[in-house]
Formats: structure tokens, sequence, C-alpha cells
């Protein structure tokens, strides 16, 4: 019997779980058609975020996987083999969760749906909030995960890849990437409770977050390690795929 939330729960959908952005489109359709504008709709800035998610992971995937460029730094020299793809498949699940998180939040927190497009004072807000509170958060939860129980039945999932690549960012269980779920809606929702939210820190921070983790399991060195080794305080500023 597996572990409680280690399964997606539209795992049995397969391709028939992109339905679920359905409601979102529809909404964004109807304000098209009736409001003479959806540009302004929320649910329309939700489908947009995860398009530019899935194209960044997916950008970052056929980089790592291009030999001319990347063979020479590349970490682990294997290529990643049928069987890692088929477990990879569903790499995207968590973006399709954090879309209908998103949505649901946006409803429980009517401020969400009349962001601007731009305050200055959120890039501040954001980055505050994820230094002080989201990087211990996320670290603290990963140590966790790290432990006898909860890495058997929950985490192990994630590091069944024996070969790093982006799309293994998101190779992971439905319990996991509900914690990554409050780790990044920290800095977003703080900011706009106290008033410093936009639409651009919004897209920015969770881009950047995935820019990041996409960096770090691409298997291809993009910093050469003597820059951490002439300046080793920069290991605790960034981290890299080694």
């Amino acid at each position: 019997m597996s572990a409680p939330l280690s399964h997606w729960p539209w795992q049995n959908l397969g391709c028939f779980k992109y339905m679920l952005y359905g409601p979102l489109l529809a909404k964004v359709l109807h304000s098209g058609l009736h409001e003479d504008s959806f540009k302004d709709n929320w649910c329309f800035h939700i489908l947009l975020i995860c398009g530019l998610r899935g194209f960044l992971h997916l950008l970052w995937s056929s980089y790592s996987n291009m030999p001319f460029l990347t063979r020479n730094r590349r970490i682990n020299k294997e290529g990643v083999d049928f069987h890692q793809t088929d477990r990879e498949w569903d790499w995207d699940n968590f973006i399709l969760l954090q879309a209908l998180i998103l949505s649901m939040a946006s409803y429980m927190f009517p401020f969400l749906q009349n962001l601007p497009i731009w305050n200055p004072k959120g890039f501040i807000a954001v980055l505050i909030l994820h230094v002080v509170v989201s990087e211990p958060v996320y670290y603290w939860v990963h140590r966790c995960f790290h432990t006898n129980s909860l890495f058997s039945n929950y985490h192990s999932f994630h590091h069944s890849s024996p070969v790093l690549q982006p799309l293994t960012a998101g190779h992971a269980t439905f319990l996991e990437h509900l914690m990554l779920v409050t780790v990044i809606g920290i800095p977003i929702l703080g900011s706009s409770m106290i008033g410093f939210g936009s639409i651009t820190t919004t897209f920015g921070y969770i881009l950047v977050f995935d820019f990041l983790r996409c960096f770090g399991h691409c298997n291809v060195e993009v910093i050469p390690h003597r820059v951490f080794e002439i300046l080793p305080f920069t290991k605790y500023l960034l981290y890299s795929p080694t």
C-alpha cells in the first residue's frame, strides 16, 4: 500500500488531466466575449504563467541535451534513457497543481485579482520574505524529506532518476509539491497582503524560482567550479548542479 499523498489525484487521467485547466480557460473566454477584455482577468495570468513555466523547463531541457554545446561540461556523461523518460513523463503535474491552488487563492483573497502591473516595492518585499522565511523553510523541509520514513515513502521517487535533467526538478510526489507550494506562496501572498504585490513581481518570482531549479538539475556546470574555489562564500549565494 502506498503512502498517503504520494500519488497525484489525477494520476489515472493521463493526458486528460489538462482538462482541469478547462474552467480557467472558460473564464478567460467568457471575459473576452462578454467583458471585451481578458487581459485583466486573473485566470488569464494564471494560464500565461503556466505556459511560460512549461516553456522555460523545455528550453533548459533542450539546452542540457545538446552535446555540441555541453559535452565538455556535463557532470554525468550518461544520457537519459527511455525508462527515465517514462518515469518523468508527468513532470509538469506541479504546474497544474499550483495553477489550481493559485486560482483558489485568488477567490479566497480577492485582492490578488486586482494587483497592479508594477510595484517596485514588491521586489524588495519578495526578496526579504524569500531570504528570511521561504529559504529556511525550504531547507528545513528538504532536510526532513531526507529522513528515513519520508525519504523511502516520498523523496526517493525524486532520486530515482539516474541522470539529472531540468524536467527532473518537477519529478516528485504530491506531498512534496504541496510543501513547495507553501514555500513559493509565502513571498507572493505576503507581499500582496502588505500592499506591495504586483503581477510583475508574481511572474518574476515564480519564473526565477523555476529557472534556478532547472539550473540546479541541468547536469551541466554552467558556472566554472573554480569560481567557487576562489570565492568560497558564493556557494552560499548560488547552488550549482555539481
